[in-house]
Parts: C-alpha cells; structure tokens; sequence
C-alpha cells in the first residue's frame, strides 16, 4: 500500500489536514512479519498502533492452554491491543500473523503528542475508538444471539474469501464451535446452494 494509500485511509475514518498528515508521516515505521509471527504477544507491554497493509492477523486469548480466537484483522484495519495500549497494562491478547504482512507502526505517545497541535488527528482516534466499539457490541451480540450457522454466515460477509486463506479451526474457534461443527455447517450450505 502506498503512502497516498495510508492517507486515504486515515482519511476515509476523519478528515485530516495536510499539515497533520506531514507530521504524522514522520512517526511511521514499515514492519513485516512472517506467518505465525506475534505482533504482540500475551503479557507484553504495547507501545504502538499499527496498521495492516497486507496479511491477516488473528487475536486470541489463551487460558489454561486453550487457545479463544477473538477477531481477526485485514488490510485496512488497525491490529492494535487497544486496552493495554490506552491502560498502559500487559496485554491479556495475543496478535499473530496468519499469513506474511505487512503493516505500518507509530508510537502512540508521539500520535497522542500531536493531538495539541493538530486537533484532527485527535478526532481520528476518537472516531477510530467509535467505530471499534461499535463493531465489537454488535459482533458480542451476534455472537450470543444467533446460531452458529447464522454466525458462520455474518463472518463469511464480515471477512469475504478469508475462510479460504486460513485454516478452518481458527474459523471454528472464532465461532465457538468445534471445527466438525464447521465442516457440518459447511456441508450443510454447500446442499442448499
């Protein structure tokens, strides 16, 4: 993705100005991770935001060995432990790579160090943080409130052609289904179509 591409997508979530835009360019780092590379891993301490640009990486909770897949992220999203990063606290989230990325780092405190200067950059966390919450309430409603098929289908729509980039018991875990449910549910709708 290139730079003007990054604009655009800052720009598509909050207007931002030239000036802001030139300032914050300064702050970017590339990274690339190798598949089954972490991003950020349980108990570490977070001290950047990043931004995929290629690749896909999945969030997971670990307990007692047992690893929950929580979300995953796609180019044009923003894989950032959010509550260890704003609580300054070990993340309780794990970030890998599903496959090679690509993605760009800042440092929060040099973003968060702009916001005197620059205001629109401040309303772009703000409505970042917005539609993250957003998307997280509705997807734990979804998630509580359908059937697993249902879910299966909402996900389908949410990440289209990822089911076919990842194995399929990262899907199950997402849905909090075994991957024999998934294959059933899978079965199933190939019937129907």
């Amino acid at each position: 993705m290139e730079i003007e591409n990054i604009y655009t997508t800052f720009n598509s979530i909050s207007p931002i100005t030239d000036e802001a835009w030139a300032d914050f360019q300064l702050l970017i780092e590339p990274l690339a991770l190798e598949k089954n590379d972490y991003l950020v891993r349980e108990g570490s301490k977070v001290n950047y935001c990043y931004l995929l640009i290629e690749g896909v990486v999945r969030v997971y909770y670990n307990k007692d060995g047992n690893e929950y897949n929580k979300t995953f992220f796609t180019p044009g999203m923003f894989p950032t432990a959010l509550t260890a990063l704003l609580s300054d606290a070990p993340s309780a989230l794990s970030f890998q790579s599903l496959l090679p990325c690509q993605l760009i780092k800042f440092s929060y405190k040099g973003f968060r160090a702009l916001f005197i200067k620059h205001r629109c950059l401040e309303s772009f966390m703000l409505r970042l943080l917005e539609l993250i919450w957003i998307k997280k309430e509705r997807h734990d409603i979804q998630m509580v409130t359908n059937d697993a098929t249902t879910n299966y289908m909402i996900f389908r729509q949410d990440y289209p052609g990822l089911e076919n980039l990842i194995p399929q018991y990262h899907i199950a875990s997402y849905l909090g289904i075994t991957p024999i449910q998934l294959s059933r549910i899978r079965a199933q709708l190939a019937k129907r179509s």
